[in-house]
């Protein structure tokens, strides 16, 4: 039996495609993929939903339904990824629980709502959640490739409460169902003129609405960087000789005391403070746990995100003078923080000598 496939079809298959994305990237943090790989698929996603609009008008088959399978792919879609950041980074939904569960209440109500009203949900793509849904996508790509996305999940969470309190108010305003309400002005008209649902296809954006998604892109992008410094690293207790902290314990690393270093557990909450005048010694090394050669191993890091394990021993002294140890297996970007922080804190490293506490010299493989 042969299948032919008319253009007409891509938009359709596209936004089928995205949903199926959703739960691959679930799978693929199951499997520890790397970092970079689930970013990648964050990517394809975020293409795939420009595109497929772009496909659709210039083929003419923007239609509603088209429209309403797009959004209800979206949703699917980020679903699954916020399941697999939980799987990643399980404190930081403990840590923005009343943001996501305002917004998964939101949603929940404005699908209910819209139902009952309409008797499908709305698709209103508004320039509100279409910045919304460009910010969660710069989002979501910056929490799988680094741990520090604390400040991004906060903005995104609170642009994503704006955005559904904006399309519940357009569904109250609406005496029937819309597709592409940009806008509360235009569904306010709607509501006084009571004009159809425009059947036309959907005027391109103009550069002033291209330059506002690129400032935003940008202001983003820049701003990512410099406010992770200050949260707590997700990290492994690989092992040591703290009683109460059993061996490959998950948890963060807070570095934001000037007097202590702290590891609370993400399981029981158990924690190791570590003051910094108690530290007689540390170290950073890179541990291979196999050897693969170069060009097997720029292949299996698009997947392993465990080529290299980069290990951080600390050598303390407890309340009773006795000598104790701790050894983390840490995110292979954080001794760019850890080893600076560490020698300035502490005073057992010679002030002319950079490589007190190891190396910053690894492999860029890992």
């Amino acid at each position: 039996m042969q299948i032919h496939l008319r253009k007409q079809h891509i938009p359709w298959l596209m936004a089928a495609a995205r949903a199926i994305l959703g739960p691959i990237v679930i799978l693929g943090q199951a499997c520890q993929w790397s970092g970079a790989a689930l970013a990648s698929l964050i990517v394809t996603a975020l293409l795939s939903d420009i595109f497929d609009g772009v496909l659709a008008r210039r083929w003419h088959c923007d239609t509603p339904a088209v429209r309403l399978f797009d959004s209800m792919a979206d949703t699917a879609f980020y679903l699954s990824t916020a399941a697999a950041l939980w799987l990643r980074y399980p404190h930081l939904w403990r840590t923005h629980s009343l943001l996501f569960s305002s917004l998964l209440t939101l949603e929940a109500a404005r699908f209910v709502y819209d139902f009952a009203k309409f008797g499908k949900p709305a698709s209103y793509h508004s320039y509100l959640a279409k910045t919304w849904g460009l910010l969660l996508a710069i989002t979501v790509i910056a929490a799988f490739i680094t741990p520090h996305a604390d400040t991004l999940i906060s903005a995104a969470l609170l642009l994503g409460i704006v955005c559904d309190l904006e399309g519940l108010t357009m569904s109250l305003l609406l005496p029937t169902w819309h597709r592409d309400v940009k806008t509360l002005r235009r569904a306010y008209y709607l509501r006084t003129q009571q004009l159809p649902t425009p059947q036309s296809s959907t005027p391109p954006p103009t550069s002033r609405t291209h330059l506002t998604a690129a400032a935003i892109l940008l202001i983003a992008l820049v701003s990512a960087t410099p406010a992770f410094a200050a949260d707590p690293i997700p990290v492994l207790y690989d092992n040591g000789s703290a009683p109460n902290l059993p061996a490959a314990t998950n948890g963060t690393l807070d570095l934001t005391s000037p007097t202590d270093l702290t590891f609370r557990s993400a399981s029981n909450g158990a924690t190791l403070s570590i003051p910094y005048t108690s530290i007689t010694g540390f170290n950073y090394r890179v541990e291979s746990t196999h050897h693969l050669g170069v060009i097997p191993a720029i292949l299996v890091a698009l997947v392993n995100s465990r080529l290299h394990r980069h290990l951080f021993t600390i050598n303390y002294t407890d309340d009773a003078n006795n000598k104790q140890i701790a050894v983390f297996d840490i995110p292979k970007d954080e001794p760019r923080l850890l080893l600076p922080l560490l020698r300035l804190r502490t005073s057992v490293c010679a002030a002319k000598n950079p490589n007190c506490g190891g190396t910053l010299e690894t492999s860029p493989f890992d």
